[in-house]
């Protein structure tokens, strides 16, 4: 392969990394994320820093505050435009998965083919793709991808590495005690090779450790007093159901079990893309199942291999996936995607070392597996795409996880606060959350003099009832939208509801968008 074809190919899948950053209005932005980045500003005015996420998780607990002290960071540099947090954890997520694909590729010492094909399957995954453009406590993520980049790079752990590795694994647990089973796993692992190491190892050891508590100290503080609410209910667990948690990890890096993000407009999706709808599901179980058995192959391989590195990267690899297993079956919790962050590298490095190990033994069956790897993230790919399209057509879907995006959001509300009323009564006769209207009145500039009242027809929760408009109240203006994937007839209408006019009163058309309830940080 010459020179030329491997820069090419390198540059098309950071490319393929890069369409992340696209089209920033189709992103969603429903229900936690206004939350985070309103609680993130409030450090900023108040000059208090949180200890603690201030919504309450499905475990009865409030998780880490890491997230919020990045938003908070970002909105000191930036300004509160949802739009650059979106960004700025976009990137800092998508350097870090870009950080491990380059270590794995160099632990490996494989060819910039590899390289190239390694990259665009970690950017062909929807999960990692939405994540990436979520303002939602994605540190977790990012520490995770980051500290499993850092595993790599070293034969013998130095002062210097350890204290890096334990701030990255304490901001992730400071972030979602999701992260724990990878913690136990760096600990475990690099703790009997230091352990072996005598004297030197322990005191990089005691870095590793020191650092990850020294991050997590006012969590921890906040933790001794927290009070502890009703925990979501604990679901019953099979042995095909225990099973199945094994292949969450496998899931991210595919396909497979994306209708989760789409809700009942799947079925709309699968009409929008046309006849090669009906290949996305059977190719997301085959993806799905290879992906697995090539993790498996690829765990074992290191574990065998002469390289310590390799031999490290396996045993923190098995023993986080079956950890993240374990705690999933021990809370039994809901089985959301994003519980699994713990793990959701680990296909990355045992799919890569399985095809780097095929190479080395098998030289054409490699050959093969390569290009079927290339094959899996052209076509995941193009889901990705085609997901966009979607969403740009349609105005959103139907999903508590995604609703209307970002983008249609701030237009509405700036038509809203167009009016010279000082006060606005939102009617929201869609299910979204009332959070991300609230929201962008307070950082929109044509709504930053208003007061922004949302309500619905009839109370709700999260959501009060609408006062009534006054007798006789005229129209405004009146035009058409389409929300949630909904196209319909109905119009939205602008009425000055209260004399002498103070005050504005919008219309939002029904939309069923099958939006959650419950106030959590799941």
């Amino acid at each position: 392969m010459t020179r030329v074809l491997r820069i090419v190919l390198v540059l098309a899948a950071l490319g393929m990394l890069a369409y992340r950053f696209r089209h920033v209005g189709l992103a969603p932005f429903a229900r936690d994320e206004p939350q985070f980045l309103r609680a993130a500003g409030q450090q900023l005015d108040t000059g208090h820093w949180l200890s603690a996420n201030p919504l309450y998780g499905n475990l009865g607990l409030r998780y880490g505050p890491a997230a919020f002290w990045f938003y908070g960071v970002v909105q000191a540099v930036a300004g509160r435009d949802p739009r650059i947090a979106i960004l700025a954890m976009g990137l800092t997520l998508t350097l870090a998965q870009l950080a491990l694909a380059l270590a794995v590729w160099r632990l490996l010492g494989e060819s910039a083919a590899v390289l190239a094909v390694l990259v665009a399957w970690v950017a062909s995954s929807p999960y990692q793709f939405l994540w990436s453009r979520l303002a939602w406590d994605l540190t977790s993520n990012a520490a995770v991808f980051a500290a499993a980049a850092l595993l790599c790079t070293y034969r013998e752990l130095g002062v210097p590495r350890a204290l890096a590795l334990g701030a990255l694994i304490g901001l992730g647990l400071s972030t979602h005690p999701m992260v724990v089973p990878f913690a136990v796993a760096v600990l475990a692992a690099v703790g009997w090779e230091q352990w072996r190491r005598g004297r030197d190892g322990i005191l990089a050891a005691a870095a590793l450790i020191g650092c990850m508590v020294l991050v997590n100290v006012p969590y921890l503080l906040f933790l001794l007093r927290a009070p502890i609410v009703g925990r979501a209910p604990r679901l019953p667990l099979s042995p095909a159901g225990f099973g199945s948690l094994f292949l969450q990890a496998p899931r991210i890096a595919t396909t497979w079990g994306l209708p989760y993000y789409f809700g009942r407009s799947w079925s709309d999706f699968r009409l929008w893309l046309g006849e090669g709808a009906d290949l996305v599901e059977p190719i997301s179980l085959v993806a799905l199942v290879l992906c697995a058995v090539a993790t498996v192959a690829g765990i074992a391989a290191a574990l065998l291999s002469p390289d310590a590195r390799q031999r490290r990267m396996g045993r923190v690899a098995l023993i986080a996936w079956i950890g993240n297993v374990l705690l999933l079956a021990a809370v039994g919790l809901e089985r959301h995607p994003h519980y699994n962050f713990s793990s959701a590298w680990v296909p990355v490095f045992g799919v890569a070392s399985a095809v780097a190990w095929l190479r080395r033994t098998r030289p054409r069956a490699g050959s093969a597996a390569l290009a079927l790897l290339a094959a899996v993230a052209i076509g995941q790919f193009a889901v990705i795409v085609g997901w966009m399209g979607f969403i740009r057509a349609s105005g959103g879907t139907r999903s508590p996880g995604y609703g209307t995006p970002i983008g249609i959001q701030r237009d509405a509300m700036r038509a809203a606060c167009a009016t010279s009323e000082p006060t606005i009564v939102l009617k929201n006769e869609t299910e979204m959350f009332p959070f991300p209207f609230e929201y962008h009145a307070l950082t929109l500039p044509e709504c930053r003099s208003k007061t922004l009242v949302v309500c619905a027809e009839e109370p709700r929760p999260l959501t009060k009832a609408c006062p009534s408009p006054a007798a006789g109240a005229r129209v405004l203006a009146e035009g058409r939208m389409s929300t949630g994937c909904v196209r319909r007839d109905r119009h939205w209408r602008a009425i000055a509801a209260f004399p002498p006019r103070s005050t504005y009163f919008w219309t939002l058309p029904v939309a069923v968008l099958g939006s959650s309830a419950r106030n959590v940080n799941p």
